[in-house]
């Protein structure tokens, strides 16, 4: 018969609850407790070790909070009180105005509350008015076991998750009843994976050589890396198998593992290569336009992006100060639009200033433009400081697990997702607009659209506008995945300008193709070489392949080329 899940999570907390109550109300009436708590204020090693394996022993999830405190090294003695023979808890350690340490108390049963005055004031004492209730790793020894199984039970998924995988590695036969427990009551299904290998491997200590084999095939089926190195230490050394039919399982299992983990691999290696190029693609959209538009080198389109990084990290702030806790996610939806148009508006500001005076001069256009990005960089620095960040809203926290311990992080999906819908959206933009058309008619013949009636001078603008905006978005979108910083731009304009050179000056196609290529490449390159060293490999490749086709993948067509 199959038992709903929920009616094994209500059966797991009227166990917890029950266990509880029944143990506070025997033991505390029988004097248990006041005793383990006279013998931890004691200060005696002897007795303090003798209180721990009392309170451990009795498996009790009401002991968890004192437990883990004397792990932490976080129980102290304080002469103030007669309450719990004088333990105490402490809190986060502070300064008061004359340098002296102090810190808030805690009671240490049955779960952790703030202590009060006689005034309802939260206690704050100084450290050197209390004297810690030293543990030795001995006794931290004897405590471990004990919050690894009730972690398992916890109601934090974090928690949850390391005890799972700690208990297969530190955890004994003894654990096995508890661990099948977890994995019943268990929720989550990467956590009850992770449950299941450690399983896995308490039963590979059976006695019984059928139940190792059974073991075997099951840590071959859950397909969990963590597992290699468990059935490696089986074929050689102390804990070597004895069993020739288990042996001959286990160098199956260690196959089939090494064959999907390779898999894995490969499957890794590609989606970040794709995720590097879905950046460079979103860098590189922009700063292609540009170029090919109007053939200017813009040394300073990195700091569009870090613009529009920026414009998000001020969105963020004052959505902090004007909306409820509860929407506060929002401002990543709304600074998108704000990073677009400050970055486009202050490229369009730097093209109408700067930029529309130099289109026939590619030498000064290229230090000229080098010129602004050092000033956008300084004032970004001057206001802002060298290090900010953005939060990471918690729809993309996290990620989907395809595999045991292989996980897509959201973030990343969700930046390949934007650039995906960018490139979308430009294309149509391209070929289904007057605007378009206008565009692509004067990057291929500028003076022959002039005398056409095409206004070139305000599509210049209107593409660099573009441009810059979309760098600007990139901004919005790198916020996920790494800090706010006045030169984030630098580490991805060269990369750019590859992109653009490899995949056809002013090729919307070309531009797309090349950053996920490089950006493969790159990955692809990286775990046989140094990130320095794959980069040089790459620009020789680049180098290699434009001595072919100079023109890139996509070559520029049109009167000018065929003259």
């Amino acid at each position: 018969m199959k038992i709903h899940p929920s009616r094994i999570r209500t059966a797991v907390c009227v166990w917890i609850v029950c266990t509880c109550a029944g143990s506070w109300a025997g033991s505390e009436s029988g004097g248990f407790l006041a005793l383990q708590f006279t013998r931890l204020a004691s200060g005696d090693d002897g007795q303090i070790e003798q209180a721990v394996q009392a309170l451990t022993g009795e498996r009790d999830p009401a002991y968890y909070e004192l437990a883990s405190a004397l792990f932490k090294g976080e129980v102290y003695l304080w002469q103030e009180r007669d309450e719990h023979a004088g333990l105490v808890l402490i809190g986060d350690e502070e300064m008061d105005e004359y340098g002296d340490a102090i810190v808030p108390l805690f009671s240490v049963h049955p779960q952790r509350r703030a202590r009060l005055d006689e005034d309802g004031v939260p206690l704050v004492v100084s450290l050197y008015d209390l004297k810690e209730v030293e543990t030795g790793r001995r006794i931290r020894a004897l405590i471990q076991p004990y919050l690894m199984q009730i972690e398992l039970l916890h109601p934090d998924d974090k928690k949850r998750r390391i005890a799972a995988e700690n208990i297969g590695n530190r955890g004994g036969r003894a654990d096995i009843p508890i661990l099948r427990q977890a994995i019943d009551a268990e929720t989550v299904g990467s956590i009850r994976q992770l449950k299941r290998v450690s399983l896995a491997k308490l039963l590979l200590d059976d006695p019984d050589a059928a139940a190792r084999g059974q073991a075997v095939e099951q840590l071959e089926r859950l397909n969990s890396p963590l597992a290699l190195p468990v059935l490696q230490a089986r074929l050689a050394g102390p804990q070597a198998e004895t069993d020739a039919g288990v042996r001959t399982r286990i160098e199956a299992a260690l196959r089939s593992l090494k064959r999907f983990g390779f898999f894995m691999q490969v499957v890794q290696t590609i989606f970040t290569g794709l995720s590097l190029g879905s950046i460079l693609v979103l860098m590189s959209l922009g700063l292609a336009i540009i170029y090919g538009q109007i053939g200017v080198i813009n040394m300073a389109h990195g700091e569009f992006m870090m613009i529009g990084a920026y414009t998000t990290f001020v969105v963020q702030n004052l959505c902090a100060a004007l909306l409820p806790a509860a929407y506060f996610d929002l401002f990543f939806a709304l600074s998108l639009p704000f990073a677009f148009l400050t970055a486009g508006g202050v490229g369009l500001l730097i093209e109408v200033l700067i930029i529309r005076h130099l289109y026939s001069r590619p030498l000064e256009s290229l230090l000229v433009t080098w010129g602004v990005s050092l000033i956008l960089i300084q004032l970004a620095r001057s206001i802002f400081g060298d290090l900010t960040a953005v939060k990471l809203p918690r729809l993309l926290s996290g990620g989907f697990e395809i595999a045991p311990q292989i996980v897509l992080p959201y973030n990343r999906l969700f930046i390949m997702a934007v650039a995906a819908a960018i490139v979308g959206s430009l294309l149509l933009l391209f070929f289904r607009t007057s605007f378009g058309l206008r565009l692509r008619a004067t990057t291929q013949n500028r003076d022959m659209s002039a005398c056409l009636g095409v206004p070139v001078r305000r599509v210049d603008a209107q593409a660099f506008l573009l441009g810059t905006g979309i760098a600007g978005v990139a901004g919005w979108a790198m916020t996920l995945i790494g800090n706010v910083v006045p030169n984030m731009g630098q580490n991805y304009i060269v990369d750019s300008f590859l992109v653009v050179v490899s995949g056809g000056v002013g090729k919307l196609m070309g531009t797309v193709t090349a950053g996920l290529g490089i950006g493969i490449f790159s990955k692809i390159l990286e775990p046989t070489f140094e990130a320095v060293y794959s980069k040089v490999i790459l620009l020789g490749l680049i180098i290699a392949f434009l001595q072919s086709r100079p023109t890139g993948l996509f070559p520029a067509k049109g009167r000018s080329e065929e003259s």
